[in-house]
């Protein structure tokens, strides 16, 4: 059973459970397919591969899903500790060597996280009086739900595969990020491999601290 996190009544924050995952394969695929590709038609074996790196992902990873009143699932975000031993997807997508990136940080992380499964339903959203008037509201509560757990450390850092709109516009957030690699067309539109540091991340979940789920919990941005 999903976890309700947060309930800001005219939608909620929810730690999507094992059982339920699938919900999230699905909706990421759809929204995707629908943004990019213009087709409400799901390929089965894109949806199978995505449901299976879910599976695989998730005992180290926290998968949030916002929702509306009616319990649809409006928005998704993913953030997953990396264990230090698995091939990243950033790695095998955009050909970039993680030992490269540390060599041009000049330190080594403590903890390196991945943000992934990022998906707004932008109809859904715009249909709905009362999300169309949250709609950037709910896109700060999935960032900052995903990039808090980076601020347990300085030294933590997080990768991602950024579409090219949504970098252009965590600049605008205040969120420093920094392109890391080529961009490619990957999952319908042109995507930025970017990575962020916990000092790069911190100020803009500090501001936005309210939307947090574990604000009682020890995080640098709190303190």
């Amino acid at each position: 059973m999903d976890i309700l996190l947060n309930d800001f009544q005219d939608y909620s924050l929810w730690l999507v459970s094992k059982e339920n995952l699938s919900d999230v394969s699905r909706f990421i695929l759809r929204v995707n397919h629908k943004v990019h590709l213009n087709s409400n038609i799901i390929n089965y074996s894109d949806l199978v591969k995505t449901k299976e790196l879910d599976l695989k992902s998730f005992s180290t990873s926290y998968f949030f899903a916002i929702k509306n009143q009616n319990h649809e699932i409006v928005g998704t975000i993913k953030a997953q500790k990396w264990d230090n031993l698995s091939l990243l997807p950033i790695e095998e997508d955009f050909d970039i060597k993680f030992t490269d990136i540390i060599n041009k940080l000049g330190y080594s992380p403590k903890e390196v996280w991945h943000i992934g499964r990022f998906a707004i339903d932008q109809e859904k959203i715009k249909s709905d009086p009362a999300l169309r008037n949250n709609r950037v509201t709910i896109l700060k509560l999935l960032l900052t739900n995903a990039f808090l757990h980076i601020c347990t450390n300085h030294a933590n850092i997080a990768i991602a595969e950024c579409d090219k709109k949504l970098f252009d516009k965590l600049k605008l957030l205040g969120i420093n990020s920094s392109q890391i690699g080529e961009s490619k067309m990957y999952l319908g539109s042109e995507t930025v491999p970017i990575l962020n540091t916990a000092k790069g991340v911190e100020k803009f979940v500090k501001e936005h601290k309210h939307l947090s789920y574990s604000r009682g919990q020890q995080y640098l941005c709190f303190a």
